[in-house]
């Protein structure tokens, strides 16, 4: 038998009153039975009932852990690669407070949801760079989440095929002996691209990487704030920023990937979660180990039935 709490001085307190009081509570008796010039015999079944009782009660504080099962426990990790466009369209507001907000509240989410894998970040505009490496630290991407910024890289325009490629060039390199799951999440709104080559869809299903695309905006689209006013082109007509469903749907199946969308009337992100946690990740850790549990019912009901059955037994110190 095993104990899930140690013997200390609670327990030693309550033994202490217990033997004080009981002392107190004898001499008692035994006097007032002397006085009637009668004996207190039940006293000794008293006596050895309660302190039954009383074991039980310890036993029962101390949590005792019987009957032991092994169990085993498997642990399958997954390397994630969050993808976010900082492209200027990403501040427009047609999603509420406007895209990239609105994708780094979502990728928060999600990394809490993602805690046993590793997950890195990549960022681009018309070049990408790796934001945070894979890591199993969340309170590292929570901050380096909310410090994403349109204006965080010097370049504008969008180049999602050089993003998804530096993505798969960090899976690939991922330095596991072991190897892991290896998933691409994209944050975007798909505008300004070109075509990605059919080399890195190939290269996307041959290895098995899992493509998950956000897109994040509306079709209808919205003009784009900068400096306070509406963003104009050089023939100073208003740039209006849409959402590229069509490019992204192609991104999607070519990889045989799967699209989200992201908007103020539709969010697929914990579809998004489920799908990720579904996806099959290489072992990583197995053990076996040894599960026990508190019993201390068993001995508190034996306690209370002792209890009902010191109610019923009474002492008799005089006789009529």
């Amino acid at each position: 038998m095993n104990w899930n709490y140690p013997f200390g001085s609670t327990e030693y307190f309550f033994i202490f009153v217990f033997i004080f009081v009981y002392v107190a509570y004898i001499i008692r008796t035994v006097r007032i039975a002397r006085q009637l010039q009668t004996t207190a015999r039940t006293l000794i079944i008293k006596l050895f009932l309660r302190t039954i009782t009383f074991s039980l009660l310890i036993i029962s504080l101390l949590g005792p852990s019987f009957g032991e099962a092994e169990r085993d426990i498997q642990a399958k990790g997954k390397d994630i690669f969050l993808v976010v466009d900082l492209s200027k369209s990403m501040d427009a507001a047609d999603v509420t407070p406007s895209r990239l907000e609105k994708a780094k509240f979502e990728m928060n989410r999600l990394v809490q949801e993602e805690k046993s894998n590793r997950i890195g970040i990549i960022i681009f505009s018309n070049d990408a760079f790796i934001h945070v490496p894979l890591t199993y630290d969340n309170a590292a991407l929570e901050l380096f989440i909310q410090s994403l910024q349109t204006d965080l890289l010097a370049t504008s325009g969008t180049n999602i095929c050089g993003a998804a490629e530096l993505a798969y060039d960090k899976l690939m390199n991922a330095t596991d002996p072991a190897g892991r799951a290896r998933l691409m999440v994209l944050f975007t709104d798909g505008e300004n691209n070109a075509s990605c080559s059919s080399a890195l869809y190939n290269n996307f299903r041959r290895f098995g990487i899992g493509v998950y695309t956000v897109a994040v905006g509306t079709k209808v689209g919205i003009s784009i704030q900068q400096d306070g006013k509406p963003l104009m082109d050089k023939n100073d007509k208003l740039v209006i920023s849409k959402l590229d469903e069509n490019f992204l749907k192609t991104v999607a199946s070519a990889s045989r990937g799967t699209y989200y969308e992201l908007n103020n009337t539709k969010n697929d992100v914990n579809q998004l979660i489920n799908d990720i946690n579904l996806a099959e990740g290489t072992l990583v850790d197995s053990r076996t180990i040894t599960v026990v549990s508190n019993k201390y019912y068993y001995f508190l009901g034996a306690a209370l039935i002792l209890i009902l059955l010191d109610i019923l037994i009474t002492i008799g110190t005089f006789r009529l």
